[in-house]
């Protein structure tokens, strides 16, 4: 019985040092999984956008949707690539970018600058390219717009371009610079003769739809990303890592009133160059008229 006694003690000891091994080689996982593995599957998320209102010419058009690329943390020159290919291999007809290819807190050299022009020229559009400026571009907006603009994007710093395709009734694309930036400019934006056309709205960041809501503007569609879905994803839809200019805005998809908006994960990280629950993602939207 003395024994028995002696070792139990030795036994407690045992398992316990089991045990704190066991979360240490979590703890190492988890480590490795949220800086390294997860911020490195880039995954593909494909909407179906049913309107009546969507000219018919525009039935079955795709739209690949992609944002904040944030060079130098997560996104280096080793793995964009894998970005072109992925959008490129989805054939799309209009791409979008909204906003956010450089990150305040890197210092990108002229190579960088090089690199980033050739493989965004890399991307490939039956039509047109679009691209709004995010509140990270504004490092070097000059620079942003060069790397967009000679890689075929039109910048739509508040503007607007009208796509015809096969009838007589255009998509009007919208574009406005970053709100954190204070240089939007709605008015310039949204003037056009005739403003009844199909509207799809860009701007980075997803509080865009309150600015619009006080203009009493209801495009029908808004693309939007820097929201990076809060990095961190916890159960009960709560966010770790939230970012300026989000508000409530914390969802991928939102139904308000007339308008649909949509908001992309994004592809980068910023301050914290972890993912965890949130994977990169591009979105893919198929345009139906029914």
């Amino acid at each position: 019985m003395k024994e028995e006694n002696i070792n139990l003690p030795k036994k407690k000891h045992y398992f316990l040092k089991i045990f704190f091994i066991i979360i240490l080689l979590i703890i190492i996982f988890l480590y490795i999984y949220v800086k390294k593995i997860e911020p490195n599957i880039i995954t593909i998320k494909e909407y179906a956008i049913v309107d009546n209102n969507l000219p018919y010419s525009f039935h079955g058009m795709k739209i690949v949707h992609f944002s904040d690329i944030l060079y130098g943390t997560t996104i280096n020159k080793n793995n964009m690539s894998k970005i072109i290919d992925k959008i490129n291999e989805l054939k799309p007809d209009i791409v979008i970018y909204t906003g956010d290819l450089f990150n305040s807190n890197i210092n990108i050299n002229e190579s960088d600058k090089i690199l980033l022009k050739e493989n965004m020229t890399k991307i490939l559009a039956t039509y047109k390219k679009y691209a709004v400026i995010g509140d990270n571009d504004y490092i070097n907006k000059n620079d942003y717009i060069d790397i967009m603009k000679s890689s075929g994007f039109i910048v739509l710093d508040n503007k607007n371009d009208l796509f015809y395709y096969g009838g007589n009734d255009p998509l009007m694309f919208v574009g406005t610079t970053s709100i954190l930036e204070k240089e939007i400019d709605i008015e310039t934006a949204n003037s056009i003769e005739n403003n009844t056309y199909y509207k799809i709205w860009l701007n980075h960041e997803p509080i865009i739809v309150d600015e619009l809501k006080k203009h009493n503007i209801n495009p029908n569609l808004i693309f939007a990303g820097h929201t990076l879905n809060g990095l961190i994803k916890l159960p009960f839809n709560s966010f770790l890592l939230k970012q300026d200019g989000i508000n409530n805005y914390t969802n991928n998809y939102y139904n308000l009133d007339e308008t649909k908006m949509y908001i992309s994960n994004g592809l980068g990280t910023y301050k914290f160059n972890v993912r965890f629950n949130n994977l990169p993602s591009i979105n893919l939207y198929r345009l139906y008229q029914y």
